[in-house]
């Protein structure tokens, strides 16, 4: 079976109108540390999946690891400018797969995902921002 692609190489290949894509420090130059882990949970999986992501590898967007997704995760780049623009320094919450499992490329989408995830934010903001903000 294909490979499918999952929500973050989407992205990568998608050319924006109105936006560029950057490095995380160029998208978020106030944030000095962050720390997320994300717990997934799906039909196929014999247990949960535990992953951790800081700045160095933090995406647009966390994969489905469901192999019959295609288009798969769910955005937490969202999250973190929601983060951000609230000057929020922890967040937990959950989000469902995006993603649908069978042909993309036909009006015969079969199911949608049901992967789904819960996660947990932690932001370090630098200490300029901090004191900006009293």
């Amino acid at each position: 079976m294909k490979e499918k692609k999952k929500a973050q190489d989407i992205f990568d290949e998608t050319n924006f109108v109105f936006g560029t894509k950057t490095t995380f420090d160029k998208a978020f130059p106030e944030i000095k540390n962050i720390n997320i882990e994300v717990i997934e949970i799906g039909l196929y999986m014999n247990e949960s999946r535990i992953s951790h992501y800081g700045k160095t590898n933090t995406s647009e967007y966390v994969n489905c690891t469901n192999p019959r997704c295609y288009n798969g995760g769910f955005n937490v780049g969202k999250i973190i400018r929601d983060m951000v623009y609230k000057k929020e320094t922890e967040r937990d919450g959950s989000a469902e797969c995006q993603g649908n499992e069978g042909r993309h490329k036909s009006r015969d989408i079969r199911t949608k995902c049901l992967n789904s995830f819960s996660y947990k934010i932690q932001i370090e903001y630098c200490e300029q921002e901090l004191s900006e903000n009293k």
